[in-house]
């Protein structure tokens, strides 16, 4: 029987990078994955490529209104939500002396109150002994320079999983993150450039002498939603090849 045979997941931004790399996991694990993203396009076609297994909602999980369609969609399924994976997030540069308020909401936005109100809005409709993944990142514990709202911002993810859990305890409701490190993404693609030095020093930064790939995470992210992981819950599980481990 595969991980996830018969059960309902959500994913928010999961049309690209890790997040279509945890679809792609769920839908070959046997789940229906209800996956919201901004850009139509690239909804279309992931909804394209799983026409049985993928219900695309056009949503901006950092805005509670848009939800309401991913409530809908789950409700039009008939049957109660199993996983929940917030995915969602980003961040640009942002400096101590010189960000703006505009720009630390936005950070703040996309990742804390996005992931607080994508399971707020499903929380109704999960089944008791459910399942919220979070995606952190090393960033939340490492810190760093040119990225410090991003940083708190995925630290306070990290929070969120533990609160969820004692708050979600008597419905048997378990929250996790996953903490990726570098991963190949657009987003690494575009961070590297031609800059092979730079990509050279990440790579030598990591133990496993690799940077990592969506289906990395995705392991991991199928791993803290399923049975398999049935007695782990408020806990942080990070995939970056030993990178914050030395």
């Amino acid at each position: 029987m595969k991980a996830l045979d018969g059960r309902l997941a959500v994913v928010t931004g999961g049309t690209r990078g890790i997040g279509r790399g945890i679809v792609d996991r769920f839908v070959t694990e046997g789940a229906h994955v209800v996956v919201t993203a901004r850009t139509a396009a690239s909804g279309e076609e992931i909804a394209k490529a799983y026409p049985l297994a993928v219900t695309y909602v056009a949503a901006d999980a950092a805005r509670p209104a848009e939800l309401e369609a991913v409530v809908q969609a789950v409700k039009a399924l008939g049957r109660p939500v199993d996983v929940v994976v917030a995915n969602a997030g980003g961040g640009g540069s942002t400096l101590v002396a010189s960000s703006t308020e505009a720009e630390f909401d936005a950070v703040i936005a996309a990742n804390v109150k996005s992931a607080f109100f994508t399971v707020q809005a499903l929380l109704p409709y999960m089944r008791d002994g459910g399942s919220i993944v979070l995606i952190g990142s090393i960033a939340g514990s490492n810190g760093g320079v040119g990225a410090v709202v991003y940083n708190a911002a995925k630290a306070a993810v990290r929070s969120l999983a533990r609160s969820f859990t004692a708050e979600l305890a008597p419905r048997g409701i378990r929250a996790n993150v996953v903490s990726p490190g570098p991963t190949q993404t657009a987003g690494f693609d575009a961070f590297i450039g031609d800059d092979k030095a730079r990509l050279d020093g990440v790579i030598a930064a990591m133990p496993v002498g690799r940077v990592s790939q969506p289906s990395d995470v995705a392991a991991a992210v199928l791993f803290m939603a399923s049975d398999q992981s049935r007695q782990i819950a408020g806990a942080e599980l990070v995939i970056d090849g030993g990178m914050s481990q030395i």
